[in-house]
């Protein structure tokens, strides 16, 4: 039987440690090189969001502008115009001009979430009237395409506390992108209902249309995300409605969701608590 040593064991316990050590150096080093790597395709992400951002802008904000700028023009260039024909141009340029603040407003409240300083101003309103008001803004263009606008309530909803303003942006939000999906001909249906045992009030939006899959929701929520798809391309947006709504329902202490399948449309949801947010916000 040959007995080891004690310079013997001294040798084993050197190379162990020497292993361990390298070992442990190589992991290291893959964990960086993966960190970088994770780095990079972020970078290489956001830049090409902030790309596909910066040219969707510079169609959505030239949109609107050439027809300010055309318009004017046409007036300032007529020497007699007939007074049906100014009613006509200036409703044109009236129209090019909102949807022109629209677009600012949006990137605006955007950035004031990103700098977590957007806030909302709850007060007493009717949930009820701000839906029938809602549906009937975006009607003309439901028309356009022959979509059928419907409202399914169940049952009858109490007053809420919440931010007026920001809550008809979210509805809004909702309803223009289910107009904007929703191919001609086809539904979309407007739920409310009081669950929690009255304490919240959920508002849904469900469409006929397209429909999304997992990762094209989760593009669809990212800020100046765009899910591509053949609609989308006839009606280019900023890609902000959904992640603004979702971000203005969770300072209302509300929740956001989407429940969609390719091919069978979509149905986007919020809830509301009845009493309000926790702690009441100040003013934006």
């Amino acid at each position: 039987m040959r007995i080891l040593g004690t310079n013997s064991c001294k040798s084993d316990s050197s190379m162990l440690a020497a292993y361990s050590e390298t070992l442990g150096a190589a992991v290291m080093r893959r964990k960086t090189a993966i960190a970088l790597r994770a780095a990079r395709v972020e970078a290489e992400l956001a830049s090409k969001t902030k790309s596909e951002f910066i040219a969707n802008m510079s169609h959505e904000l030239r949109t609107p502008l050439n027809a300010i700028i055309g318009f004017s023009d046409m007036m300032i260039s007529m020497s007699d115009i007939p007074p049906e024909k100014v009613a006509q141009y200036s409703g044109h340029i009236k129209e090019a001009a909102e949807h022109l603040l629209g677009l600012i407003n949006s990137i605006l409240d955007a950035s004031k979430v990103q700098a977590g300083k957007l806030a909302v101003d709850p007060a007493e309103m009717d949930i009820e009237e701000l839906i029938e008001g809602c549906q009937m803004i975006i009607m003309p263009r439901a028309r356009e395409k022959r979509l059928l606008v419907e409202w399914k309530p169940s049952g009858e909803l109490p007053p809420i506390m919440a931010d007026h303003m920001r809550i008809k942006q979210v509805l809004i939000n909702l309803l223009s992108n289910a107009v904007k999906f929703t191919p001609e001909g086809g539904r979309i249906t407007i739920h409310s209902e009081l669950i929690d045992d009255g304490e919240t009030v959920r508002i849904a939006v469900e469409d006929t249309g397209e429909g999304m899959t997992p990762a094209e929701i989760d593009v669809a929520m990212r800020p100046f995300g765009q899910v591509n798809n053949r609609l989308n391309k006839k009606n280019e947006g900023t890609g902000l409605g959904l992640p603004l709504s979702a971000a203005l329902v969770r300072l209302h202490d509300g929740k956001f969701g989407i429940e969609s399948e390719k091919g069978k449309g979509a149905r986007v949801f919020f809830t509301l608590p009845v009493k309000g947010p926790r702690q009441k916000p100040g003013r934006n």
